[in-house]
């Protein structure tokens, strides 16, 4: 019988209640957008464009701004960039490694705002994560750096299953509604895309056996 990865199940439901609070949940939307732009921007670059601008709004929307590029990959690449981003923060933090990986994003965060925050908001948002990352690698014990930072993962990982779905609103506008215009194919078919990838990636990292160990607290035998 398979075993029950009870920790992972936990980090699923705590992602969910706070996604239901108001207002708590914001600055991990406004985390999951920071990868979706990100996502969109890196397209641009490998596809032999450049980016102009990133901005990040308070309700969590968001903003790239590129010139060239390949733009059925640019537009493909917010909500599918964000899920592996969101998995590769996951599969990469471990109990030995947290505080660096928590310094990592920080210093991540730091060079997109320097290279590419045009706007007044965007840096504000910026500095709630950089501040949040550098508070996990100076304060936090690896235990709770560990579970700070698999959990933000798992969260932008969650949000981009569920983001998709926002582009069913009636407006025509949005990644799907341009893609469709790009390539024919209907706007739910991206939306459908996304979401089966955002959702194989879930089950992927719940069916993971090798996961390694929350550590015992600081302190303790």
């Amino acid at each position: 019988m398979p075993r029950i990865n009870t920790a992972f199940l936990l980090e699923l439901l705590l992602a969910l209640l706070i996604k239901a609070i108001p207002v708590i949940h914001k600055p991990l939307d406004w985390f999951q957008t920071f990868f979706h732009e990100l996502s969109h921007g890196l397209a641009a670059l490998i596809s032999g464009g450049r980016i102009v601008s990133i901005q990040i709004a308070l309700d969590a929307s968001g903003l790239c701004t590129t010139l060239g590029g390949q733009p059925a990959l640019i537009l493909f690449a917010g909500y599918a960039g964000s899920a592996l981003w969101g998995t590769l923060i996951y599969l990469s933090v471990n109990a030995r490694y947290a505080k660096t990986i928590a310094l990592s994003l920080a210093l991540l965060v730091l060079g997109v705002g320097l290279l590419w925050a045009r706007d007044w908001i965007t840096p504000w948002i910026l500095l709630t994560f950089i501040t949040l990352f550098l508070l996990a690698y100076r304060y936090g014990n690896q235990t709770w750096t560990y579970r700070f930072i698999s959990f933000v993962g798992l969260y932008v990982l969650i949000e981009s299953l569920r983001a998709p779905f926002y582009l069913i609103d009636g407006q025509a506008v949005g990644d799907g509604s341009e893609l469709a215009k790009l390539t024919h194919l209907p706007e739910f078919f991206w939306i459908l895309t996304w979401a089966a990838l955002s959702l194989g990636l879930l089950i992927m990292l719940y069916r993971r056996s090798n996961r390694p160990s929350y550590p015992k607290p600081e302190g303790r035998s």
